[in-house]
């Protein structure tokens, strides 16, 4: 049994090789229809197609699902994670102000 996540590498996998449908199903040991399920759902919904009915939730309650949100999410996360790479952390003062503050360097021994 695949999780949603599996499935997604499976299919894109399968779309960057140049193998047949069935040798790629038969090398994998998944099932030509489960497949073509999972493209056609992957297809319309992305991961999130895959997930329906499974046991993982690909996002948790309450998160708003449009597309401006995700944008708006993936734009943050990249600034975070730049930030982080530069080895820098935002902090809330006591009166509320948000600053950087450089991360202690890592000392090697």
């Amino acid at each position: 049994m695949y999780n949603p996540f599996e499935k997604e590498m499976l299919i894109k996998t399968y779309r960057k090789s140049k193998m047949k449908l069935g040798e790629f199903c038969m090398l994998h040991n998944v099932s030509t229809m489960s497949m073509k399920k999972w493209m056609e759902k992957y297809d319309a919904l992305g991961i999130e197609g895959l997930a329906k009915g499974s046991k993982i939730d690909i996002l948790p309650e309450g998160v708003d699902r449009t597309e401006e949100n995700y944008k708006n999410e993936i734009l943050k996360l990249r600034i975070e994670n730049e930030r982080l790479k530069k080895n820098y952390t935002v902090r809330t003062t006591e009166d509320g102000r948000k600053v950087f503050v450089r991360l202690k360097e890592k000392s090697s021994k």
